[in-house]
């Protein structure tokens, strides 16, 4: 049942992440606005890729044992991690007015 709540929680952060994405990408200029969102999606894969590498290594050493449930949480919580960082990238560069 707690997957549950996490899932839905996860859903909502999405939800607000991707509205927060759309609106800078309708309120800023076309050129700003692809440099934002390339960059935060850029860090938001490899914080994916990283966390998901490292669940999968724990996964398969056998000195580990963890046990199906165990593993979907440390997904869940490695997708809340990209969620998260995915969100805060675009409220950073947003603010900080990103030129390069």
């Amino acid at each position: 049942m707690n997957v549950l709540y996490a899932v839905v929680a996860l859903t909502y952060v999405i939800f607000l992440v991707l509205a927060y994405g759309i609106i800078i990408f309708t309120n800023s200029e076309q050129d700003k606005s692809e440099k934002i969102i390339n960059k935060a999606f850029n860090n938001a894969y490899s914080i994916l890729a990283f966390c998901l590498l490292v669940v999968y290594s724990l996964f398969v050493l056998p000195h580990i044992p963890l046990d199906y449930q165990t593993t979907s949480y440390l997904i869940l919580a490695s997708k809340f991690l990209s969620v998260f960082t995915l969100g805060g990238t675009l409220f950073l560069l947003n603010r900080r007015r990103y030129n390069r």
